[in-house]
């Protein structure tokens, strides 16, 4: 059974001018947990639903119930409201709430690369940031202006040197504002730039190297509630941890549980697979010594440069909102067990396995 995606509560609606109070209010039971992701209908995030389909969830007791992504609520509402335990954040939406004094903690880091870039078209005349001067780029998303910020700060220009408009993450909106010349670049996540290349566009990538050398997006709780919820949220970072790992032994079965549930994604196989290799190999590749281990030194050097683009006043040290109290439990696995679940999930679906 795949994760269920279920509606925004009116609660969460109704509570938007409250949302950043310092208490939190329970809404779950021990056994369930509500978690938000960057895009819960994608591979991109593939170690979101390889745990449920291999019974990882249900084998730890929990009940995980992923929200809808597509709001215009802040992510971290979810957090302090307690309508999610567990939100998937960016690098300046961290820093945007520490620098509020909000008791949140990032306690896994799900993807130690940045997802975040700008694209072009594949045979667009733009061969690198400078050539944006005076055109336009095309946002998935309000929050993708700081990635747009970051990248042009980069190689010495500003945000006023372009225009921005946000064109939403439709697949073929987004392509067909690139292609109708409506903007000159687009900037988004890797599962933006899927939706584009799924409607037939081939795109380049354009954002210098450093800029993604860094923590993409990160697994948050709220401090206040780390007692209530530990059970359950190692539960589900034990899971997320195997997942990322299952793309790494066995990328064939893990297409084919992907495929299974989000077939859309896998019209044009070739798109599919290339959307699941970048993910496997970049996005959630392990670049620490645990999975989701925390990196103060990479957090610290990105307060510095959201200083300096005036996204947050002044230097917050990492250990102001890092917790670590979650890392071992979720690396509490072993690799034999995770081979035995692929087996198992292979013997079971036959007929849908890739050859």
């Amino acid at each position: 059974m795949r994760l269920s995606s279920i509606l925004l509560r009116a609660s969460v609606l109704g509570s938007v001018a409250g949302a950043f109070a310092l208490g939190s209010v329970s809404t779950g039971n021990a056994g369930d947990i509500n978690v938000l992701s960057a895009n819960e209908s994608t591979c991109g995030i593939y170690a979101m639903h390889i745990p449920e389909a291999l019974g990882i969830f249900a084998d730890g007791g929990t009940d995980v119930r992923q929200l809808a992504s597509e709001t215009t609520v802040p992510y971290v509402a979810f957090l302090s409201t307690g309508d999610a335990e567990i939100s998937m954040l960016d690098t300046a939406q961290v820093f945007q709430m520490a620098n509020a004094n909000q008791p949140g903690a990032v306690i896994y880091e799900a993807m130690q690369f940045a997802p975040e870039g700008i694209f072009v078209l594949l045979d667009s005349d733009v061969k690198g940031l400078r050539d944006l001067k005076g055109k336009t780029v095309g946002l998935a998303s309000d929050r993708d202006q700081i990635t747009t910020i970051v990248a042009l700060d980069s190689v010495g220009m500003s945000i006023d040197e372009v225009s921005t408009v946000v064109v939403g993450d439709s697949g073929p909106v987004m392509a067909n504002s690139l292609t109708s010349g409506k903007i000159s670049a687009f900037a988004g996540g890797s599962s933006d730039r899927a939706g584009i290349e799924s409607a037939g566009v081939r795109t380049r990538n354009i954002t210098p190297t450093a800029v993604s050398q860094s923590v993409g997006n990160s697994w948050a709780a709220w401090k206040p509630r780390f007692e209530e919820i530990r059970g359950d949220a190692t539960t589900f970072l034990k899971g997320y941890a195997m997942g990322s790992l299952a793309g790494v032994i066995d990328v064939k079965t893990t297409g084919a549980i992907c495929r299974s549930l989000i077939p859309e994604e896998w019209e044009v196989e070739q798109q599919g697979w290339e959307l699941l290799n970048y993910t496997v190999d970049v996005l959630t590749m392990k670049r620490t010594k645990q999975y989701g281990e925390l990196q103060p030194d990479v957090w610290n050097k990105w307060g510095v440069n959201f200083v300096k683009l005036g996204e947050i006043e002044e230097a917050i040290p990492a250990s102001m909102f890092l917790d670590y109290s979650f890392l071992d439990g979720a690396n509490s696995f072993t690799t034999a067990d995770l081979k035995d679940r692929l087996d198992e999930w292979r013997a079971a679906n036959p007929d849908i396995l890739f050859d």
